[in-house]
């Protein structure tokens, strides 16, 4: 799961939305006419757990190293999908009458040898690129200027014009990489972009580590920033300021700390790949409402190998993250190949990559869809569904539109599930707007997204198959099966409530 609470990734610039289509509430649906309960009950019965632990075992082993975009293992994971499509049944529906649509991303790497930390006049004392520092580099190679302390990440609301043309310099609290970290660095590029900072520094918590800041020095190679922005450790920067005899503690911020010029700069080299999204149709029966489309989404992608954990494993499984929802994504394509006649509406499968780097297979796919996009109806999106309570599923976004109604419908005809679904219980964290499903939402399309929350292994190599409840992937998975179900089966699509409307589109303007 991206982000998304928060993924472990430096965002810089906001993601632009579009305005949803006009909608209303709608009374109940009618159903189309679909297949009977007794043959919508046993496609719904070929979700098993010993299936979910087989796919996400498959996905998530060692050999796949992260499924990492772009990396061999994710185009071993895309051949495994399309191979799982092909022995469904199912058409393609990628590019060129095949199962694969592919998409650019632009992979960046710094030059270790040439990106640099200085204080001007005291190189001697500089950090080490990828163990003291991480740098975004910004769109010239270089940037200089005296350095500015700015105060605490997070708790600075504006600058006074001294720091034009400075390193504005701030401290950031906390060692981990949560949405508290991630909330007080976008606050602080806010403020110090518009004030004229020629660079942006974090000097990062003393128990941040030398492994995290390598973590980030691989997560944030592929980007640019408006200005260059980097984050020293505690350690390395009193280091670099003592050569100087300047100290920005010692300087009551907001002030310039006298005596000390920061020079920041490194080369970035690019390469451009064409990295997988896998895409298989089921073809509606309906005449006129084949050419509608529900869109389900899960991302196969992961963050690949990175620092080592105790015990030595630097392989980030990603079990959860995400082959929870890509093995349920596969169990609900294979329950609609069972049955024995589609649903009226077509059903589209979508596992998309790159969602690690910044929801950039399900963003592309919606600018570029292999179907007509002014025909998706709906989407639901799953990611890491397969930890926490056994009993328990998050529905996020239920309450902005009709799906809620449409998924309490199915709840109460199925309590064999054994699930309680809730709404968002962690509103504040915006998680509606941060994995696949928004690539949909900002297009105006209806959307639900499944998730059963974080847990100490997320986006750790103790992500693995074993800590997975197997039994759970199925039950989500068969919900998800018998919601898109009825979707494709009613005469009316999910629509946005006024209300839900209102909320979403304030959102995705940057309001709250």
């Amino acid at each position: 799961m991206k982000t998304h609470i928060l993924r472990s990734r430096i965002a810089i610039t906001a993601l632009l939305a579009g305005v949803l289509s006009a909608c209303a509430t709608a009374a109940p649906p009618a159903a189309a006419p679909s297949v009977g309960s007794a043959a919508l009950t046993q496609a719904a019965q070929t979700i098993t757990a010993a299936d979910m632990d087989r796919r996400i075992g498959a996905l998530a082993a060692d050999s796949m190293r992260g499924r990492d975009t772009p990396s061999p293992e994710l185009e071993k994971a895309a051949r495994y999908l399309t191979e799982e499509f092909r022995r469904m049944g199912l058409q393609p529906a990628g590019d060129s009458a095949t199962f694969i649509q592919r998409f650019p991303y632009v992979q960046g790497q710094m030059d270790p040898e040439a990106t640099f930390l200085r204080l001007r006049g005291h190189e001697a004392a500089s950090p080490r690129f990828g163990t003291d520092f991480f740098l975004i580099t910004g769109p010239a190679p270089r940037a200089e200027g005296p350095a500015f302390h700015a105060g605490e990440a997070g708790r600075v609301s504006s600058l006074p014009a001294e720091a034009a043309g400075s390193v504005v310099l701030f401290d950031l609290p906390g060692a981990e990489l949560n949405a508290e970290w991630q909330g007080a660095l976008t606050a602080a590029l806010g403020v110090g972009i518009p004030a004229g900072a020629t660079a942006i520094g974090f000097v990062l918590d003393p128990a941040f580590s030398s492994a995290a800041v390598g973590q980030l020095t691989s997560m944030v190679a592929g980007q640019q920033a408006p200005v260059p922005v980097f984050g020293v450790t505690r350690r390395s920067a009193e280091a670099m300021f003592a050569q100087a005899a300047a100290r920005p503690g010692m300087v009551q911020p907001p002030a310039r700390v006298a005596g000390a010029v920061i020079e920041v700069g490194g080369v970035r080299s690019t390469i451009e790949h064409r990295v997988p999204n896998v895409v298989a149709l089921l073809p509606g029966s309906d005449p006129v409402l084949r050419d509608t489309y529900v869109v389900l989404t899960a991302h196969f992608d992961h963050v690949g190998v990175g620092a080592p954990d105790a015990s030595g494993d630097s392989i980030y499984n990603g079990a959860d993250d995400n082959a929870s929802g890509t093995a349920g994504l596969l169990g609900i394509a294979e329950a609609f190949a069972a049955l024995p006649e589609p649903p009226a509406r077509s059903v589209l499968f979508l596992a998309v990559s790159g969602e690690e780097k910044g929801l950039l297979g399900s963003m592309h796919f919606a600018a570029n869809p292999t179907i007509p996009g002014e025909g998706i109806v709906a989407n639901l999106n799953m990611d890491m569904i397969g930890r926490n309570a056994p009993d328990t599923l998050i529905a996020i976004g239920q309450e902005y539109s009709t799906f809620e109604q449409v998924l309490n419908e199915v709840l109460a005809a199925h309590p064999d599930l054994g699930l309680t679904v809730i709404r968002d219980p962690y509103p504040e964290e915006g998680l509606f707007f941060r994995s696949d499903q928004l690539s949909f939402i900002q297009r105006g399309v209806p959307s639900l997204f499944f998730f059963t929350g974080l847990h100490e292994d997320y986006h750790q190599p103790s992500d693995v198959l074993e800590r997975i409840d197997a039994d759970k992937v199925a039950r989500v998975s068969r919900l998800g099966f018998l919601v898109a179900h009825r979707v494709a089966t009613s005469r009316e699509a999910p629509e946005w409530t006024e209300e839900g409307r209102r909320q979403v589109e304030q959102i995705l303007r940057g309001g709250r």
